[in-house]
């Protein structure tokens, strides 16, 4: 969907033969790129003004994405870990790399992400932040959302770790279970609900090379139903 826009990195790497990874020392260490732009997604770095975003765009350590309603972005790290930014959510990306092992930080201000999220190496790491919790991944997949009295993680393969950061308790969510860290410091762990493991397979499929996405909707009724979403690169 939309023209893919070359960047100065996406250019660089082109005329030099290169991955879009292998930026020229001195310049800022990327953190991932944008694989997907569905509608409204908007992308800010150092603090300037919110700019559409476009698919191939690489993503430096402090960068934030924010999507619109009914909006979507796929986010592709270094390591072909992905994530699925779903509507009305706002997050920054960071990361650093020491001794030869790379670590990615994900800060989910609000909204819902889908995440499949590569088996880390050694002295590695990948954690989702908010406000209220942080959440530790090895390998896995799931839905992390925030919402604004608490965190809600499902995991549907893996294990991950979540600690909230009012009373510093951490509870371990395996496959299959979702975990609440609440903004008054309580936690919980408990057997995901068919929709719950159903909606975050959904928002977490692994590859990006499908060519839609469900959202449900719900009327005053409080009656729901889906709406399906196709595109096409």
């Amino acid at each position: 969907m939309g023209v893919q826009r070359l960047t100065s990195v996406s250019l660089l790497s082109l005329v030099l033969g290169l991955p879009a990874w292998a930026i020229l020392p001195g310049t800022a260490q990327p953190v991932a790129l944008v694989s997907k732009v569905i509608l409204d997604v908007a992308r800010s770095s150092e603090g300037n003004d919110w700019l559409a975003a476009t698919r191939g765009e690489v993503l430096l350590s402090g960068d934030r994405i924010r999507t619109g309603l009914n909006s979507l972005a796929v986010i592709k790290f270094k390591d072909n870990s992905m994530v699925r930014v779903r509507e009305r959510s706002e997050l920054t990306v960071a990361g650093y790399e020491e001794n030869g092992a790379f670590s990615k930080t994900l800060t989910l201000e609000k909204g819902v992400t889908g995440f499949s999220i590569r088996k880390q190496r050694q002295n590695e790491e990948f954690r989702f932040l908010s406000p209220t919790s942080v959440a530790s991944v090895r390998g896995t997949g799931g839905q992390f959302s925030v919402q604004d009295s608490a965190d809600i993680l499902i995991v549907t393969h893996g294990l991950m770790e979540m600690m909230n950061n009012v009373s510093g308790e951490t509870v371990r969510i395996p496959a299959g279970y979702t975990g609440i860290s609440r903004a008054d410091g309580t936690t919980q762990t408990r057997v995901s609900t068919p929709e719950e493991q159903h909606q975050a397979q959904n928002a977490s499929r692994p590859s990006d090379r499908d060519n839609h996405f469900e959202l449900d909707l719900r009327d005053n009724q409080g009656n729901t139903r889906k709406l399906r979403i196709e595109f096409h690169d």
